[in-house]
């Protein structure tokens, strides 16, 4: 993104890069050519299909999961729980009720499958002495894609294909929690600065 600009690119598509070199010197996207002399690939579960389109193959894959959120529930925990063995976490928030959960390897497809949103479901009453089993029928659900890598952890740094490009994804279902270490990571990148934490094992060429 041009740096003497806060305009919202919102929604805007990416639709592929302009090369020179072993350098990306723009992103082409469907308004206009963004210029930068360092890029930052950080698009989540999209990440590996944008590496593609510069030739560079990105172990990741989408991890779907589900949140069911009620709003105004009959009986309401006063805080956050993680059901372990349902694999399950429960979020109450002041006027609604949410539960989340699963990992769904199924590309990038945000699609519900019911099946999955029923099991969620299944496990409340299990925890719950008090709270019947819900409803999906009365309930907001979701899912997003989470971006995943084989070992679990995230992809930090340089893209060896192309050194002005700098990785930060595949960080799982940690993105939000890890994402200001992250920031301070690439903004050392950037800088040149020697990263305050060691990158060997978030290294985004350790599977090619």
């Amino acid at each position: 993104m041009p740096s003497s600009t806060v305009t919202n690119y919102r929604n805007t598509e990416i639709q592929g890069f302009e090369t020179s070199g072993n350098s990306v010197v723009g992103i082409r996207t469907s308004n206009e050519l963004w210029k930068a002399d360092q890029i930052v690939l950080a698009s989540g579960a999209l990440s590996r299909l944008l590496a593609q389109k510069l030739g560079i193959k990105m172990s990741l894959q989408a991890g779907k999961g589900y949140s069911i959120t009620f709003r105004n529930p009959k009986v309401k925990p006063t805080r956050p729980y993680i059901l372990t063995q349902g694999r399950v976490a429960v979020t109450p928030f002041s006027d609604s009720l949410r539960f989340a959960g699963t990992m769904e390897i199924a590309g990038i497809d945000l699609s519900i499958t019911q099946p999955r949103v029923e099991a969620i479901l299944d496990a409340i009453p299990k925890y719950f002495g008090n709270v019947e089993r819900p409803s999906s029928a009365s309930a907001e659900v979701w899912a997003g894609l989470r971006p995943v890598t084989p070992d679990g952890l995230p992809y930090v740094g340089r893209l060896r294909n192309y050194p002005n490009l700098i990785a930060a994804t595949g960080h799982a279902m940690l993105g939000i929690s890890l994402a200001p270490v992250t920031g301070k990571l690439v903004a050392e990148v950037i800088a040149g600065q020697q990263p305050s934490h060691d990158l060997t094992l978030l290294d985004p060429n350790r599977y090619h």
